[in-house]
């Protein structure tokens, strides 16, 4: 990497760590994905757009005015560079269609363009990311846990999270609570609500624009040698709205139908998955963009923090478990095998089914897997911050 395509490189990853709340460090490891993906043309014409929104046209006039490119050549220029840009997911229509924005980093144009059929381009670009989730475990010390505990409890008490895990369809607010506690009697939340609902709910506000695509994480484990406990397949992520139109036309993803979308779902749900729901710049407010089934073996999020590497887990849940007044726990502990964070497990030495709230993402596996269904979901609106735990040498 020259000098000068990587001070291009640093002026651009800011410009895009700019359009999202997850903020991806600069190291060098996340530079060279730019020079894997990007020509350094390419990489000036990002630079051009800045932090503005831009038509087509726009664009185009952006671009002659800087380049001097006129009539015939400055469309045909435009036309391979605006769809390169586009079909590796530098570019995206945040705002609304037709209208368009740099892409963050990631969750952004490594994680979309990564995801479409496996070629030596895209092997070296995941390869190269999964320096950063090496990297982000030899972070995990304890001065840097400590401080980022901190910092991240300290900002999830104060905004929305980046992502959110879906379970059903009701969003409404139900007070906050704290500490670890027993369930020997049912939770005080209100409304029993059932797994599946809710991503089915965003399937169906969608229903038109469904794609399904590789799952970046579970490519990056198989690149590494290793295999998924979970069994789950590699094709098992969706784009939604106008992402699954910009990842058809791009080749990364491929278009199903609502009802092959359900079944998928419905699938991957009694494997153990975790639906994470992922919106245009990572605000929980703006529209979504990919429903991802993750596994907590694979996932960048789930699977690196049960590694040892700093948390990412700063999510938006909606939901929590309770317990079924007279239902009896037998102890099998499939809550604790399929819970991405450990929050909760049987204890034998009490006898008792322990819940961790501070720890709960809201998933709803602990419900789907348990075997006599002594636990349903329940409104329960907060942001969560999942602490990094000590890493295991």
């Amino acid at each position: 990497m020259t000098s000068r395509f990587k001070e291009k490189a640093v002026r651009l990853g800011k410009l895009m760590n700019g359009k999202s709340k997850f903020a991806i460090p600069l190291v060098q490891c996340i530079l060279d994905c730019f020079e894997i993906v990007y020509t350094e043309e390419e990489i000036d014409c990002m630079l051009l757009m800045g932090a503005g929104y831009y038509t087509k046209e726009e664009l185009i006039a952006l671009w002659e005015k800087n380049y001097g490119i006129t009539g015939d050549e400055n469309v045909h220029t435009f036309e391979a560079l605006y769809k390169s840009i586009k079909d590796k997911g530098g570019i995206w229509e945040s705002q609304k269609k037709g209208v368009y924005d740099l892409a963050p980093i990631f969750p952004g144009w490594i994680e979309l363009y990564a995801s479409g059929e496996l070629n030596d381009n895209r092997k070296a670009l995941i390869t190269k990311f999964a320096e950063f989730e090496e990297l982000l475990k030899k972070l995990n010390i304890a001065p840097v846990r400590a401080y980022m505990n901190y910092v991240n409890t300290n900002n999830m008490s104060k905004e929305e999270g980046r992502m959110s895990t879906v379970v059903t369809d009701s969003r409404n607010n139900l007070p906050k609570r704290k500490k670890k506690i027993t369930l020997d009697k049912p939770v005080g939340a209100e409304q029993t609500v059932y797994t599946k609902g809710e991503a089915m709910d965003v399937l169906d506000r969608n229903k038109d624009n469904i794609a399904v695509m590789n799952c970046f994480c579970r490519t990056m484990e198989m690149l590494k040698g290793n295999s998924c406990d979970f069994d789950m397949p590699i094709e098992s992520c969706m784009a939604v709205g106008r992402m699954a139109e910009q990842l058809t036309e791009a080749g990364v993803a491929r278009h199903i139908t609502y009802e092959e979308a359900v079944r998928l779902v419905d699938e991957l749900e009694q494997k153990g998955c975790i639906h994470t729901l992922y919106h245009y710049g990572t605000y929980s407010v703006n529209d979504e963009i990919v429903l991802c089934n993750c596994c907590m073996d694979c996932c960048f999020l789930y699977g690196s923090f049960r590694k040892g590497a700093l948390s990412q887990l700063l999510l938006k849940a909606y939901y929590s478990p309770q317990m079924i007044e007279g239902a009896v726990c037998t102890g099998c502990n499939r809550c604790e095998k399929y819970c991405p964070t450990g929050a909760t497990y049987y204890d034998k030495n009490t006898g008792r089914l322990i819940y961790d709230v501070d720890n709960c993402i809201g998933c709803g596996q602990c419900v789907t897997q348990c075997p006599v269904s002594c636990r349903r979901m329940v409104k329960d609106e907060r942001n969560i911050f999942v602490k990094t735990r000590r890493r295991n040498n």
